[in-house]
């Protein structure tokens, strides 16, 4: 049998970099609610088929173009594989 693969739902953490030290004092907050997302998700939420949506996290929060690029890389292979 021909295993499907079904899509993902990515969740990417963002924080307001601009100012100093309030990255730092949100940026666990910031992904605890990510997870928290993540398992509502997929608690609640089924593909037509009936399989849990799987969420992807990004591995951290983002505050800037170049952490965005790198999530992008990370996310996409991961929610590909």
């Amino acid at each position: 049998m021909k295993k499907i693969s079904l899509p993902k739902i990515g969740i990417r953490p963002v924080i307001d970099g601009r100012r100093m030290g309030v990255r730092e004092s949100l940026e666990e907050q910031t992904m605890n609610m990510a997870k928290a997302t993540a398992a509502l998700i997929t608690e609640k939420i089924r593909h037509a088929c009936g399989a849990q949506v799987e969420c992807v996290i990004a591995d951290t929060c983002i505050a800037g173009m170049a952490e965005s690029a790198a999530c992008e890389e990370n996310s996409v292979a991961r929610t590909w594989a």
